[in-house]
């Protein structure tokens, strides 16, 4: 399958595009770590613009900004099984969005639970294959090779995983026997251990579509690629190996090779930095690559037809790329 680089266009709010359509299928979406509800509200609004009178829930984890970095994922998971299956709009099947750290839990949540079903994944900006290594914060090598270390030196410790999120989905390619004997949480679900969990499988393949999103200047995910399941090789940080390279499409075992081989596994790349849910880089990746899913409108082709003025939306101005934080700007090599 090829993967999809988009030209963003100077334009960040849905048209809507489909106004014969009464009913539509309910849109769950889940924010990232060290975030709210309150970060997906815009992408809430561009939604229900698009798809007038579409029921769209956003499910905060614990107290949201804090507890989506200091609760397991484990934890996580089972706040969001449980806040699905409360609630009886979404009885019939869903579509579901998550973002960053959300674009791993809500893979999960098909794989565990999947009560109610989910019809179309879409995960935006999130760390398939976990992540190595601290988001850069200089430009001198040796501090963030230093801090990467560190980070190793106790993030599968018992206290670490029990801590931190994303100690959960820490994959560090120089210490891969610790990882698949101690991490707790990505191991699982994606199925690495001698025995595999078939549920996993079976729940993924009822999927009608997965798509997943990436960036190409993703300064927080490492390596960028893992948002479309790339992985840093073993002993090896400077190499990503493709989907394909891994015994986890070779060997199937979740399912992707065969969502892949019948046309319903779905890779796109963009430019937009990760945690900017505001700009027309997003706004142009919302339409090409993500509303066409939970639209229920997916036909192989990408485009959905825009309006470049219809974007009258005060709470979220276009961000100007200069004037965000240099940390948000850097990119790790």
């Amino acid at each position: 399958m090829q993967l999809v680089v988009g030209q963003q266009e100077a334009v960040n709010a849905p048209n809507v595009i489909a106004s014969n359509v009464t009913s539509w299928t309910p849109v769950v979406l889940m924010h990232g770590s060290a975030s709210s509800t309150a970060t997906v509200q815009h992408t809430r609004n561009l939604l229900v613009r698009a798809m007038p009178g579409v029921y769209v829930k956003a499910i905060e984890i614990g107290n949201g900004i804090l507890d989506s970095l200091f609760w397991p994922m484990d934890d996580q998971l089972a706040a969001f099984c449980a806040e699905m299956k409360a609630d009886p709009k979404l009885a019939g099947g869903v579509n579901v969005l998550g973002f960053s750290q959300g674009g791993v839990l809500i893979r999960a949540y098909v794989e565990r639970c999947n009560n109610p079903p989910v019809k179309n994944l879409v995960s935006y900006l999130g760390p398939q294959m976990g992540v190595y290594g601290v988001p850069r914060i200089c430009w001198v090598p040796y501090i963030n090779t230093t801090l990467d270390t560190l980070v190793g030196t106790f993030i599968y410790s018992e206290w670490a995983q029990h801590l931190f999120s994303f100690a959960g989905y820490w994959r560090d390619p120089y210490q891969l026997q610790t990882y698949h004997k101690r991490c707790e949480f990505l191991p699982d679900i994606n199925n690495e251990g001698p025995e595999k969990n078939p549920a996993y499988k079976k729940n993924m393949l009822s999927l009608t579509n997965f798509a997943m999103v990436y960036s190409e200047v993703d300064q927080t995910v490492n390596p960028r690629q893992s948002s479309v399941f790339g992985s840093y090789a073993p002993d090896d940080d400077t190499k990503v190996l493709a989907l394909e390279d891994l015994d986890l499409y070779k060997e199937d075992w979740i399912g992707l090779r065969e969502l892949d081989e019948t046309g319903r596994l779905h890779r796109f790349g963009v430019s937009c930095y990760h945690g900017d849910y505001y700009s027309a880089c997003y706004g142009a990746a919302l339409n090409k690559y993500v509303l066409p899913f939970l639209m229920d409108t997916w036909n192989g082709s990408v485009p959905v037809e825009l309006d470049p003025n219809d974007y009258d939306d005060e709470e979220g101005p276009a961000l100007q790329l200069d004037a965000l934080p240099s940390y948000i700007r850097m990119t790790r090599e």
